[in-house]
């Protein structure tokens, strides 16, 4: 069941529930879906807080926002219906909302790597969108018992990523 093909109908089946009784808990399939996304939001926070402290310079703040996203999405099943609705282009207010704050803390991260001259000057809703984008799709195409963990991935990335924001001049952190 895709994203655009779901309906209340067809998530209550699947859960064992009717249309009716889904409906006393949520009251569309957008509420639902913003649900979804502010679960794994948490668990990205979480996640983020566990890899970032106080002192970290903002590479290495990105770095663990990066691999805190990746966690949180294979961690969870919800992970990947949270990464297609990023993807999606999903335009309703109640689902996007609880995407801002999260998005927030990338901006900070990045306008904070400007301000030190760690990262060069760049558009950070640009340079947030490709970063959540480029993470979110890992969702599309890794295969969690291939020979790469997501750590792996989420260090290649975060990799490619760093390197293309750091300021000339400016050396690797690790």
């Amino acid at each position: 069941m895709g994203l655009d093909g779901a309906t209340l109908d067809a998530v209550g089946e699947r859960v064992g529930l009717t249309k009716a009784s889904l409906y006393y808990y949520v009251k569309s399939k957008e509420e639902l879906l913003g649900h979804v996304v502010g679960h794994v939001l948490s668990a990205q926070e979480q996640a983020m807080a566990e890899l970032t402290h106080p002192g970290m310079t903002p590479e290495e703040r990105l770095r663990g926002f990066c691999l805190g996203h990746l966690r949180s999405l294979f961690g969870d099943p919800a992970g990947r219906v949270a990464a297609q609705v990023a993807l999606s282009g999903n335009k309703d207010e109640l689902v996007r909302s609880v995407f801002h704050e999260y998005m927030g803390r990338l901006d900070v991260i990045l306008a904070d790597g400007v301000t030190a001259g760690i990262f060069r000057p760049v558009d950070v809703g640009v340079a947030r969108n490709s970063i959540l984008s480029a993470l979110n799709a890992v969702t599309l195409w890794y295969v969690p018992d291939g020979p790469l963990s997501v750590d792996d991935v989420g260090s290649e990335i975060c990799d490619l990523v760093i390197g293309g924001l750091r300021a000339p001049g400016i050396g690797s952190a690790e």
